[in-house]
């Protein structure tokens, strides 16, 4: 026998080994007992469920918007606690460069301010006015005088008043109270914003208004808000259910499919060895020497 003869052979019984050994490699892929970093699984049934989880009809529970809280500026519950001595302090540092308080007296850079809550913008005659306030609506109330303080330029724009403003809310409503007790005429202040129930009070007045508030129409019929929230909960039921019924059918259809594959397998494997040996024996037959 020559050495391509036994080339031939070693080459037959080569393939043979290979394509056993691919056989085996796909049987390892199915059901992930191999090592070769698939995950493993207790069954075929564990492994269709793992695929195709995606239709199971699992909905996992989707979060709307994060809340969110909205502060909300009360400036009556400011005026409440205002500190008026901390208003003339803020007063005497920042404002009195430019203004003076007394009735009677006389104007500076800004003008004088006795009397300035409840009074018309341009209250005080005789003072050139940079004429920006002309342009804004109503007295000088709580809360436009809260405003203008806050930010000068951006309640008047073009105003020739050359003030930051007080952005503090506390600091602000000290002076806002300090600017009250030198005006006779102020309007009274802003009531506080009601309080927000606790947890407990809204839950046992929402329960409260549910008993309350039934409202049934005629013949008997559910009010058209609660017919709507029965429609989207049967909606919601069907939608479970139709993604269940998806979910199981893609799996039921991917068992059959593996199992198709599994039946295959031996009988694959003994063609592919058949027809290894009978081309290993064609090969001997070729090159041992005939007598």
């Amino acid at each position: 026998m020559g050495e391509l003869g036994l080339n031939k052979i070693f080459g037959a019984l080569l393939a043979v080994g290979l394509v056993i050994l691919g056989l085996k490699e796909v049987s390892t892929i199915v059901f992930g007992g191999g090592h070769h970093h698939h995950k493993e699984y207790e069954s075929l049934n564990a492994w269709a469920e793992s695929n195709f989880k995606g239709f199971r009809g699992d909905i996992a529970e989707v979060g709307g918007a994060a809340d969110v809280i909205e502060e909300i500026y009360d400036l009556g519950a400011l005026l409440v606690g205002a500190d008026l001595a901390r208003g003339e302090r803020s007063f005497r540092a920042k404002c009195a460069t430019c203004h003076t308080l007394d009735q009677g007296g006389a104007n500076g850079t800004g003008p004088n301010l006795w009397g300035v809550m409840g009074a018309d913008k341009q209250h005080v005659d005789g003072f050139a006015y940079s004429g920006a306030l002309s342009g804004t609506e109503g007295i000088w109330s709580w809360d436009r005088m809260d405003a203008w303080l806050a930010n000068p330029s951006s309640y008047a724009r073009g105003t020739s008043m050359a003030f930051a403003g007080l952005n503090r809310d506390e600091e602000r409503a000290a002076v806002l109270a300090y600017l009250a007790t030198y005006s006779p005429d102020a309007p009274p202040p802003p009531e506080p914003l009601p309080e927000a129930p606790a947890e407990g009070d809204a839950e046992e007045a929402a329960g409260d208004l549910a008993e309350t508030d039934e409202t049934v129409i005629e013949g008997g019929e559910a009010a058209p808000a609660e017919d709507a929230a029965i429609a989207a909960e049967a909606a919601a039921d069907q939608a479970i259910e139709e993604a269940a019924d998806a979910g199981n059918a893609a799996i039921v259809e991917a068992t059959v499919v593996a199992e198709e594959v599994v039946e295959a397998l031996p009988e694959a494997a003994a063609e592919v060895v058949e027809t290894a040996t009978d081309a290993v024996e064609e090969t001997v037959e070729e090159v041992t020497p005939q007598p």
